[in-house]
């Protein structure tokens, strides 16, 4: 049974000095309360410091939901810099209730991948600022912000429980939670069917990381719903970070694996004007004495493609590419630069067999001047 891992990074012990950047929130929930859906949208920031050593990058912001919106700050962040993440939630035909998340993924070492959270009511009608306010009516509470498996390893099956509370003054019924929301490598083996107020109920998560098909990070968002009226819409999130696992070799073992390396660590453009694909390529070469398997091969914006030759094998179907060893295999990228202002910082993930290192990043760079050459041919 994994232990639960907290992404709430305000938690953070503050005698810990890891070397390397850190991400702090000054909060990480909003609650705008009641709105009225004729605002159209709702805007949030939630302010972050670098608390770390080193300097720190936003590589990615995903939201739950194409109903919301994310800005983040672009520039990278110096040791003791500070930075935002925006959450735009778009209020128009969305009445009722609603809860959404942002996952902000960075080059931090404590906390890479920190879950944000907004929620609260569109109403259809104007709210009248003189109007007595409509008392809190409570919610469904959990034990955590989510349920974290960190590592989960590609051979384990794990499992975890939340407990969630009914903290409002009504009976709530739970609906099944519907399949197609289920991936197929999670189960929900402990589910409430009634919580009376203020009754506790368990939640049960089973994992499969053998039928996962990706490494690293991912969020899933579990929604389910009930008859309760203060709380129709809920959602648990489960996150897991999914290793490959590597038997304890012996250094005669060892010398016999696979071995990655690269001939670029860094790919940096240098000042551009925006507007053009950049192009630029790196060798992967396998130094081992076994056949070097890519699992993932890939940038983590849609801005960056790569081109290389795909070799199968009947041991690794699905992998990316297979090098034999003493060979290797050139890699070419092209980076689209369309609407980039300032400091670009992205990345390429790769994922090998490698037991010494099997998951490296190469740093993809950039800086664009002030001249924006627009897309001619995106939607306006």
């Amino acid at each position: 049974m994994a232990s639960f891992i907290s992404t709430n990074v305000n938690a953070q012990n503050a005698t810990l000095k890891p070397n390397g950047p850190e991400i702090v929130f000054d909060h990480t929930i909003h609650n705008f309360g009641k709105i009225a859906e004729s605002i159209k949208f709702a805007s949030h920031r939630y302010p972050f410091t670098n608390t770390g050593n080193k300097t720190l990058f936003i590589q990615q912001v995903h939201t739950s939901c194409g109903c919301t919106t994310p800005d983040w700050t672009r520039d990278s962040i110096p040791p003791g810099g500070k930075g935002f993440i925006e959450a735009r939630y778009e209020t128009t035909n969305r009445i009722g209730d609603f809860k959404k998340s942002i996952s902000v993924y960075s080059n931090a070492v404590t906390a890479p991948l920190v879950h944000l959270d907004i929620e609260g009511e569109v109403l259809k009608e104007e709210i009248d600022p003189n109007a007595t306010p409509i008392p809190d009516m409570g919610q469904m509470a959990f034990s955590a912000p989510s349920i974290t498996f960190n590592p989960l390893f590609d051979n384990q099956i794990d499992s975890q429980t939340i407990r969630i509370t009914n903290q409002t003054p009504y009976t709530a019924n739970f609906n099944p939670i519907d399949a197609v929301n289920i991936p197929s490598y999670i189960k929900i083996t402990a589910y409430p069917t009634t919580l009376e107020p203020n009754e506790t109920g368990k939640f049960t998560v089973v994992i499969d990381g053998s039928k996962i098909n990706h490494y690293g990070f991912s969020t899933i968002e579990l929604p389910f719903t009930t008859d309760n009226p203060a709380a129709l819409y809920n959602a648990m999130y489960v996150n897991y970070s999914r290793k490959q696992f590597f038997p304890k070799y012996s250094p005669k073992q060892l010398a016999k694996q696979a071995k990655l390396s690269t001939d670029k660590t860094i790919v940096n453009f240098g000042k551009q004007v925006a507007g053009d694909i950049l192009t630029s390529e790196f060798t992967l070469t396998n130094t081992g004495k076994s056949d070097l398997i890519i699992h993932e091969l890939s940038g983590d914006c849609g801005c960056i493609s790569l081109k290389f030759n795909r070799k199968k094998s009947s041991i690794a179907p699905n992998a990316k590419m297979i090098i034999a060893p003493g060979q290797s295999e050139t890699v070419k990228i092209f980076f689209e630069t369309v609407l980039k202002k300032g400091n670009a910082n992205y990345g390429i993930w790769i994922v090998s067999n490698d037991p010494t290192n099997p998951e490296i990043s190469i740093p993809l760079k950039a800086v664009f001047d002030a001249k924006v050459i627009e897309c001619q041919t995106c939607p306006k």
